[in-house]
């Protein structure tokens, strides 16, 4: 199943755009297998994390991987919106253009179930860069033993959408985003991610910026999700039920 593009014109550049595409949480969310989970050890929690800096509801931390030049990061949030209204705006990949910086398209590619989706971005990056995108499997499912919703995003080959001319495709190694309402609107997120955006941006640049975007990409979700009023999905409201039956426990 594939939808029509929804593309918009570009965007003036701006200085925390390099590197925005390990913020593509544009996330629809899908069933995750195990096979899936073995196969991505980039996604962890451990190891040593170093604080970057703390604003009001939300801390940014960075990892050195072992072999990478680059940052693995993470951050830790309170958000003032309701939980099932946050799954449903990174759902609605239509409106990705409406609240996430600097898109200029984003569309679905294949839907197996409203729990998951391939999709197709592109994000503007300054010149002399190549603007940047991704072809990811986004996957949701209930981690019972922790107690979230957890939200993984990760790059997988799509031989039936060629890169677009002028672009490179950059591969999300890690993409995880752990959920779980505080109260009627205010949700808990633990926020994981490591991508290489491939191309010639050199790592001590893409370092510099993308510890900004966390935080950015966050707000401007709280942003949204705080004011919209979309029916939930049954079968996120399943998983938000679920939830909140076990954390009653």
């Amino acid at each position: 199943m594939q939808q029509k593009p929804n593309t918009i014109g570009p965007k003036a550049a701006r200085k925390n755009t390099v590197g925005i595409i390990i913020l593509i949480l544009l996330l629809a969310p899908a069933a995750l297998s195990a096979k899936d989970v073995q196969t991505r050890r980039q996604c962890t929690r451990q190891g040593e994390w170093k604080e970057r800096y703390a604003r009001p509801g939300i801390t940014v931390y960075s990892q050195k991987l072992p072999g990478s030049n680059l940052f693995a990061l993470r951050a830790e949030a309170v958000l003032e919106a309701p939980v099932g209204q946050l799954m449903e705006v990174l759902r609605r990949v239509d409106i990705s253009n409406e609240w996430m910086p600097d898109i200029r398209t984003k569309y679905i590619l294949e839907v197996n179930s409203d729990l998951d989706v391939i999709t197709y971005s592109l994000n503007s990056v300054p010149f002399p860069f190549s603007d940047r995108e991704l072809v990811l499997r986004n996957c949701v499912r209930l981690d019972r033993a922790q107690k979230y919703l957890v939200v993984d995003i990760y790059s997988v080959p799509y031989d039936k959408h060629p890169v677009k001319k002028g672009a490179v495709r950059s591969y999300m190694h890690c993409g995880e985003m752990r959920v779980r309402p505080i109260t009627d609107r205010k949700t808990e997120i633990d926020l994981l991610m490591y991508v290489d955006p491939r191309g010639f941006i050199p790592h001590w640049l893409v370092n510099m910026f993308q510890k900004k975007l966390p935080y950015n990409f966050l707000k401007a979700l709280e942003k949204k999700a705080g004011t919209t009023d979309f029916d939930v999905r049954p079968q996120f409201q399943q998983l938000v039920n679920d939830l909140e039956a076990m954390m009653e426990r």
